[in-house]
């Protein structure tokens, strides 16, 4: 079950806006360092400092357990802002032209002093 946009926080639009870098700088492959990783969740996606002990932060500061990046990769993959190709040892994304515009919208957001915690979804 995915996590609807409406409930996105801080570490679904903040892994959005990383994913576009990754498609812009490195077409579109992930660094999974920089992924926070439940190895019980992705074990093949795990990495040296891979942890559970953080929840994925969703809007009003509510916290989903079991919820890693990875998981959140797919939520954005299913509001249509990513598509979550390559395979599952080596993924890679490409934005779509809906996550491209959300993608500005944040960098305008963050850009006029907002912080990802506290971006509107709006269509």
């Amino acid at each position: 079950m995915n996590v609807t946009i409406d409930k996105f926080g801080k570490d679904h639009w903040s892994l959005l806006a990383y994913i576009e870098i990754r498609c812009v700088d490195h077409k579109g492959v992930p660094d999974r360092r920089h992924f926070r990783c439940d190895a019980k969740l992705h074990p093949g996606l795990a990495h040296h400092i891979s942890d559970t002990e953080y929840p994925t932060r969703l809007k009003g500061k509510v916290e989903l357990h079991d919820h890693d990046d990875w998981n959140c990769a797919e939520d954005l993959e299913a509001a249509q802002f990513i598509v979550y190709g390559g395979t599952g040892a080596h993924p890679v994304f490409e934005m779509t032209p809906a996550g491209f515009e959300m993608a500005a919208k944040l960098r305008m957001h963050k850009a006029n002093g907002g912080m990802f915690s506290n971006f509107e979804y709006k269509q």
